[in-house]
């Protein structure tokens, strides 16, 4: 399983290239790193839920650990919670 530190700063920039990280771990169980994330915009959370219901499609496994505050109130802000980014969440 794949460990993938999301970004300190996951904003509109940061967004484009952890899509091109999880583009290059696609078809493989992956945890995401949430520990360092001390900003994060409504772009990720929309990514994150996006990849989520890619490795669901694919039969993967996409988990969450070490989900920091900032990450947790980003999530919330748009109605969501970590079970949407994780597989096996709502859908």
């Amino acid at each position: 399983m794949h460990a993938l530190p999301l970004p300190e700063t996951f904003d509109r920039k940061a967004v484009s290239a952890f899509a091109r990280t999880l583009l290059d771990h696609r078809g493989a169980d992956a945890v995401l790193d949430a520990s360092g994330v001390q900003r994060m915009g409504t772009l990720a959370v929309e990514m994150l839920i996006s990849a989520r219901k890619q490795w669901q499609t694919d039969g993967k496994t996409l988990s969450v650990r070490d989900a920091s505050e900032p990450f947790l109130t980003a999530i919330e802000a748009v109605g969501a919670s970590v079970d949407h980014i994780q597989t096996g969440g709502p859908a």
